[in-house]
Protein backbone atom coordinates (compact mmCIF):
# COMPACT_ATOMS: atom_id res chain seq x y z
CA UNK A 1 0.00 0.00 0.00
CA UNK A 2 1.26 3.49 -0.86
CA UNK A 3 1.88 6.09 1.81
CA UNK A 4 -1.11 8.08 0.54
CA UNK A 5 -3.49 5.12 0.71
CA UNK A 6 -2.12 4.09 4.10
CA UNK A 7 -2.60 7.51 5.68
CA UNK A 8 -6.04 7.98 4.10
CA UNK A 9 -7.15 4.60 5.43
CA UNK A 10 -5.90 5.20 8.97
CA UNK A 11 -7.32 8.73 9.26
CA UNK A 12 -10.64 7.66 7.74
CA UNK A 13 -11.17 5.25 10.62
CA UNK A 14 -11.08 8.16 13.09
CA UNK A 15 -14.21 9.79 11.71
CA UNK A 16 -16.83 9.99 14.42
CA UNK A 17 -14.32 9.82 17.25
CA UNK A 18 -13.93 13.58 17.59
CA UNK A 19 -15.18 13.51 21.19
CA UNK A 20 -11.93 11.82 22.20
CA UNK A 21 -10.09 14.96 21.12
CA UNK A 22 -12.47 17.40 22.82
CA UNK A 23 -12.11 16.70 26.51
CA UNK A 24 -10.32 17.71 29.69
CA UNK A 25 -7.56 15.29 28.72
CA UNK A 26 -7.16 16.94 25.34
CA UNK A 27 -7.04 20.40 26.92
CA UNK A 28 -4.36 19.55 29.49
CA UNK A 29 -2.22 17.41 27.19
CA UNK A 30 -2.22 20.03 24.43
CA UNK A 31 -1.38 22.77 26.91
CA UNK A 32 1.55 20.73 28.24
CA UNK A 33 2.78 19.91 24.74
CA UNK A 34 2.67 23.57 23.67
CA UNK A 35 4.66 24.72 26.69
CA UNK A 36 7.29 22.01 26.21
CA UNK A 37 7.64 22.68 22.48
CA UNK A 38 8.15 26.41 23.00
CA UNK A 39 10.73 25.81 25.72
CA UNK A 40 12.66 23.21 23.75
CA UNK A 41 12.79 24.96 20.38
CA UNK A 42 13.86 28.31 21.84
CA UNK A 43 16.77 26.61 23.61
CA UNK A 44 18.16 25.34 20.32
CA UNK A 45 17.36 27.81 17.55
CA UNK A 46 16.80 31.54 17.42
CA UNK A 47 13.46 32.34 15.82
CA UNK A 48 13.60 35.59 13.87
CA UNK A 49 11.88 37.17 10.88
CA UNK A 50 13.66 34.82 8.48
CA UNK A 51 13.22 31.50 10.34
CA UNK A 52 11.10 29.05 8.35
CA UNK A 53 9.12 26.05 9.52
CA UNK A 54 7.37 23.27 7.62
CA UNK A 55 4.84 20.98 9.28
CA UNK A 56 4.43 17.57 7.66
CA UNK A 57 0.90 16.21 8.02
CA UNK A 58 -0.64 19.38 9.39
CA UNK A 59 -4.20 18.06 9.63
CA UNK A 60 -6.63 20.97 9.83
CA UNK A 61 -3.91 23.39 10.86
CA UNK A 62 -4.36 22.98 14.59
CA UNK A 63 -0.70 23.71 15.29
CA UNK A 64 -0.61 27.01 13.39
CA UNK A 65 -1.67 29.12 16.41
CA UNK A 66 1.17 27.54 18.41
CA UNK A 67 3.68 28.32 15.67
CA UNK A 68 2.52 31.92 15.68
CA UNK A 69 2.93 32.06 19.46
CA UNK A 70 6.51 30.88 18.95
CA UNK A 71 7.14 33.99 16.83
CA UNK A 72 7.13 32.34 13.42
CA UNK A 73 5.48 34.85 11.11
CA UNK A 74 2.91 33.75 8.55
CA UNK A 75 5.23 34.30 5.60
CA UNK A 76 7.57 31.69 7.08
CA UNK A 77 5.02 29.06 8.14
CA UNK A 78 4.53 26.29 5.59
CA UNK A 79 2.35 23.21 5.98
CA UNK A 80 1.89 19.97 4.12
CA UNK A 81 -1.31 17.94 4.22
CA UNK A 82 -2.38 14.89 2.28
CA UNK A 83 -6.18 14.83 2.69
CA UNK A 84 -8.08 17.31 0.47
CA UNK A 85 -10.79 18.14 3.01
CA UNK A 86 -8.14 19.10 5.56
CA UNK A 87 -6.27 21.17 3.01
CA UNK A 88 -9.48 23.07 2.32
CA UNK A 89 -9.98 23.70 6.03
CA UNK A 90 -6.48 25.17 6.33
CA UNK A 91 -6.95 27.37 3.29
CA UNK A 92 -10.28 28.66 4.57
CA UNK A 93 -9.12 29.34 8.12
CA UNK A 94 -5.48 30.31 7.54
CA UNK A 95 -5.43 31.96 4.10
CA UNK A 96 -1.99 33.54 4.65
CA UNK A 97 -0.28 30.19 5.24
CA UNK A 98 1.42 28.41 2.33
CA UNK A 99 0.05 24.87 1.88
CA UNK A 100 1.83 22.07 0.04
CA UNK A 101 -0.96 19.67 -0.85
CA UNK A 102 -0.48 15.93 -1.33
CA UNK A 103 1.95 13.16 -0.48
CA UNK A 104 5.07 14.75 1.00
CA UNK A 105 7.23 12.11 -0.69
CA UNK A 106 6.07 13.27 -4.12
CA UNK A 107 6.17 17.05 -3.64
CA UNK A 108 8.98 19.07 -5.15
CA UNK A 109 9.30 21.58 -2.33
CA UNK A 110 10.71 24.86 -3.60
CA UNK A 111 12.92 25.63 -0.58
CA UNK A 112 14.62 24.22 2.50
CA UNK A 113 13.59 24.95 6.05
CA UNK A 114 15.06 25.82 9.45
CA UNK A 115 12.60 23.57 11.26
CA UNK A 116 10.53 20.61 10.10
CA UNK A 117 7.78 19.50 12.46
CA UNK A 118 5.76 16.31 12.67
CA UNK A 119 3.14 15.56 15.31
CA UNK A 120 1.64 12.04 15.51
CA UNK A 121 2.05 11.43 11.79
CA UNK A 122 4.60 8.62 11.81
CA UNK A 123 2.51 6.40 14.07
CA UNK A 124 -0.12 6.35 11.31
CA UNK A 125 2.52 5.16 8.82
CA UNK A 126 2.58 1.42 9.47
CA UNK A 127 5.12 0.44 6.82
CA UNK A 128 8.76 0.66 7.94
CA UNK A 129 10.08 1.48 4.47
CA UNK A 130 7.61 4.34 4.13
CA UNK A 131 8.71 5.67 7.51
CA UNK A 132 12.32 5.64 6.40
CA UNK A 133 11.46 7.35 3.12
CA UNK A 134 9.48 10.09 4.87
CA UNK A 135 12.22 10.69 7.45
CA UNK A 136 14.80 10.93 4.65
CA UNK A 137 12.61 13.44 2.83
CA UNK A 138 12.32 15.58 5.95
CA UNK A 139 16.08 15.45 6.51
CA UNK A 140 16.74 16.41 2.90
CA UNK A 141 14.48 19.47 3.25
CA UNK A 142 16.32 20.68 6.35
CA UNK A 143 18.88 23.47 6.19
CA UNK A 144 22.29 22.97 7.82
CA UNK A 145 21.87 23.91 11.46
CA UNK A 146 18.13 23.26 11.24
CA UNK A 147 16.08 20.95 13.43
CA UNK A 148 13.56 18.16 13.14
CA UNK A 149 10.86 18.75 15.77
CA UNK A 150 9.18 15.45 16.66
CA UNK A 151 6.15 14.55 18.77
CA UNK A 152 4.76 11.03 18.75
CA UNK A 153 3.99 8.06 20.97
CA UNK A 154 6.37 5.27 21.90
CA UNK A 155 4.03 2.50 23.09
CA UNK A 156 1.53 0.42 21.15
CA UNK A 157 -2.13 0.44 22.03
CA UNK A 158 -3.27 -3.20 22.11
CA UNK A 159 -6.82 -2.05 21.34
CA UNK A 160 -5.87 -0.08 18.23
CA UNK A 161 -4.09 -1.83 15.38
CA UNK A 162 -4.49 1.19 13.10
CA UNK A 163 -1.46 2.90 14.60
CA UNK A 164 2.02 1.66 15.49
CA UNK A 165 4.48 3.08 17.97
CA UNK A 166 7.75 4.71 17.01
CA UNK A 167 10.19 3.72 19.73
CA UNK A 168 13.01 5.94 20.93
CA UNK A 169 15.51 3.59 19.30
CA UNK A 170 13.66 3.73 15.98
CA UNK A 171 13.38 7.50 15.83
CA UNK A 172 17.06 7.83 16.67
CA UNK A 173 17.82 5.49 13.77
CA UNK A 174 15.58 7.47 11.42
CA UNK A 175 17.70 10.56 12.11
CA UNK A 176 21.01 8.88 12.80
CA UNK A 177 22.95 11.72 11.13
CA UNK A 178 21.82 14.26 13.70
CA UNK A 179 24.63 16.05 15.51
CA UNK A 180 22.54 17.10 18.50
CA UNK A 181 19.62 15.19 20.01
CA UNK A 182 17.21 16.12 22.77
CA UNK A 183 14.44 13.72 23.86
CA UNK A 184 11.90 14.14 26.66
CA UNK A 185 8.95 11.97 27.67
CA UNK A 186 5.71 13.95 27.73
CA UNK A 187 1.93 13.46 27.77
CA UNK A 188 0.07 11.33 30.25
CA UNK A 189 -0.96 8.09 28.50
CA UNK A 190 -4.41 8.61 26.92
CA UNK A 191 -6.27 5.76 28.70
CA UNK A 192 -5.15 7.16 32.06
CA UNK A 193 -5.55 10.80 31.07
CA UNK A 194 -9.12 10.35 29.85
CA UNK A 195 -9.96 8.55 33.07
CA UNK A 196 -8.53 11.16 35.46
CA UNK A 197 -9.64 14.20 33.43
CA UNK A 198 -9.04 17.42 35.36
CA UNK A 199 -6.54 15.63 37.64
CA UNK A 200 -4.18 15.33 34.66
CA UNK A 201 -1.32 17.23 36.28
CA UNK A 202 -1.49 15.14 39.44
CA UNK A 203 -0.95 11.89 37.52
CA UNK A 204 1.41 13.25 34.86
CA UNK A 205 4.66 11.63 36.01
CA UNK A 206 7.38 10.25 33.68
CA UNK A 207 6.47 6.60 34.33
CA UNK A 208 2.94 7.16 33.03
CA UNK A 209 3.85 9.23 29.96
CA UNK A 210 3.35 7.74 26.50
CA UNK A 211 4.91 10.22 24.03
CA UNK A 212 8.24 11.82 23.34
CA UNK A 213 9.10 15.34 22.30
CA UNK A 214 12.41 15.34 20.45
CA UNK A 215 14.72 17.58 18.49
CA UNK A 216 17.30 16.34 15.98
CA UNK A 217 19.71 18.96 14.68
CA UNK A 218 21.51 18.86 11.35
CA UNK A 219 25.13 20.02 11.15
Amino acid sequence: MSLQKDITKQYGKRTGKEKLYNSDYSYFSEKERAVKIKELVKKIILINNNTTILEIGAGQGGNIPLLREMDFNDDNIFVNELLPERVMHIKNNYPTIKVYEGNALEIDFDRKFDCIFQSTVFTSVLNDDQRIALANKMWKLLKPGGIILWYDFIYNNPNNSDVKKVSVAEVKQLFSNATQISIEKVTLAPPIGRLVGKMYNLFNIPFLRSHILAVFQKQ
